[in-house]
């Protein structure tokens, strides 16, 4: 009954979420456990059926002495006996932590988790399978609780997570151990699972007892909330994008614009930002910060080594600006901050046609354009002549009076040739560059960038 019970919860959660394609490869965590030997074996015995290639990958992270030779001769001992190719890793775990100074398990996780990736990357479809259970989401809905997480903690493990997928979230543990009994599965059980001195360990041991007699199905109840609140939270998070891409302007958002949304999507969104523009993990007193930010202006410094600062109304994350100087490549020229500039030709019919659908500040005559053209960053003493304007002034006068902020200065692309400066990021051509009637080819130039929503666009 509990394996049928357990086929029944692994199909439906792995076509819910569909999680497996035809001809994939799914490199499987196997430590030895109940858990991870009923995955690998339910996977095996159904490959053929869901058109899949199941390879067996072990990490001996080096902790546990004989323990971890014994678990280590295990993993082999049943992949060998079934014929599924096994990958294994010996890792020292303690060495690699104290080099780091992270965490034993946070540590061990990376090497873990990187070996698995490593695996994956050799095959042009792959995923990574986890034996995490609904027994582990509901420990870890309640650890997240007693941190104080918000929707996103109490939502639990996801069941996909980028290339990694965990068929077994909606089985208990009790349902993995009546799976390997069922089916003569020997498996291995870790003695530090019994050691109180973990927080997840006292969860299970003396938390979850209690909480099963309030509620027998007290994990299944738990899975239940956690995924109506994994949907609660998508929804959210899809809300904070939208709320970006309202608020974008040239090198960031428009603080106003994000101020004006309910707390749950401007959080959201600040976080979104602050993630895509590299910041480590954030806090709520981070996250607050970022909020004060929106309204009273100044700047912050965030977790790796990124800062954030509101500059004339323009929430920004302001990198260190390199200099450069480049011989333009049409179509594309590479820049060293990681954009793209991107020049399209159009014959004067074209342009024409399409002229309603361009900004005046991405064109200019392509006639302007020489061999000697670059593209390039500001410099000292740098002027300017803007298009349809009387007379020369000095680029910081320029950038002011198009309220540029400082931050955003130094990373504007610029096109120039000796005779001077022909178009400026955000401000657009010069007199000289400009599209004239007689001009019969013009320049289109965009810059393809990462939107700090983690979609790339082109402006």
């Amino acid at each position: 009954m509990e394996q049928q019970s357990m086929d029944s919860l692994v199909f439906h959660t792995l076509s819910q979420h569909r999680m497996l394609r035809p001809g994939m490869v799914v490199v499987t965590g196997f430590s030895g456990g109940a858990d991870s030997t009923a995955l690998l074996h339910w996977l095996a015995a159904h490959a053929e059926k869901l058109e899949v290639q199941v390879l067996a990958a072990h990490v001996n992270h080096g902790l546990r002495g004989a323990e971890a030779v014994r678990d280590e001769q295990a993993v082999r001992h049943f992949c060998a006996e079934r014929q599924i190719p096994l990958r294994v890793l010996r890792a020292d775990v303690r060495a690699e932590a104290r080099k780091t100074g992270e965490g034993l398990e946070e540590c061990g996780r990376r090497l873990r988790y990187a070996f698995f990736y490593e695996i994956c990357r050799q095959y042009p479809n792959a995923c990574i399978a986890t034996a995490h259970t609904l027994s582990d989401c509901a420990e870890t809905v309640l650890l997240n609780l007693a941190r104080g997480a918000g929707a996103a903690g109490l939502a639990g493990i996801p069941p996909v997570r980028g290339e990694i997928i965990r068929p077994l979230l909606a089985v208990s543990r009790a349902q993995t151990e009546a799976y390997c009994r069922e089916n003569g599965l020997a498996f291995v059980t870790d003695s530090t699972n019994a050691d109180l001195t973990f927080a997840r360990n006292r969860v299970r041991a003396l938390v979850v007892p209690q909480l099963r007699q309030v509620n027998p199905a007290f994990e299944r109840a738990a899975g239940r909330a956690a995924e109506t609140l994994r949907e609660d939270e998508a929804c959210l998070r899809e809300f904070a994008r939208q709320a970006l891409e309202q608020a974008a302007c040239h090198g960031g958002w428009r603080a106003e614009v994000l101020a004006k949304q309910p707390r749950a999507v401007r959080m959201r969104a600040l976080s979104l930002a602050a993630e895509a523009a590299g910041a480590g993990r954030l806090s709520c007193k981070h996250l607050d910060s970022l909020d004060t930010l929106l309204r009273h202006g100044g700047g912050c410094t965030l977790p790796g080594a990124c800062c954030a600062r509101v500059e004339q109304g323009v929430l920004l994350f302001p990198q260190a600006a390199q200099g450069y100087r480049l011989p333009l490549q049409v179509p594309q020229t590479a820049l060293p901050d990681g954009r793209v500039l991107c020049v399209s030709v159009l014959s004067r019919t074209a342009y024409e046609q399409e002229k309603r659908k361009l900004s005046f500040s991405n064109c200019l005559n392509y006639g302007t354009i020489t061999s000697d053209t670059v593209v390039r960053t500001r410099k000292s003493g740098d002027f300017f002549h803007p298009a349809g304007r009387n007379g020369t002034k000095s680029l910081k006068k320029l950038l002011n009076e198009q309220h540029i902020p400082a931050s955003l200065r130094g990373r504007l692309a610029m096109l120039a040739d000796s005779s001077g400066i022909l178009w400026i990021e955000g401000c657009g051509p010069s007199e000289k560059a400009k599209v004239t009637p007689a001009a019969q080819q013009i320049a289109v130039v965009t810059m393809k960038e990462c939107l700090k929503n983690g979609e790339p666009d082109a402006r």
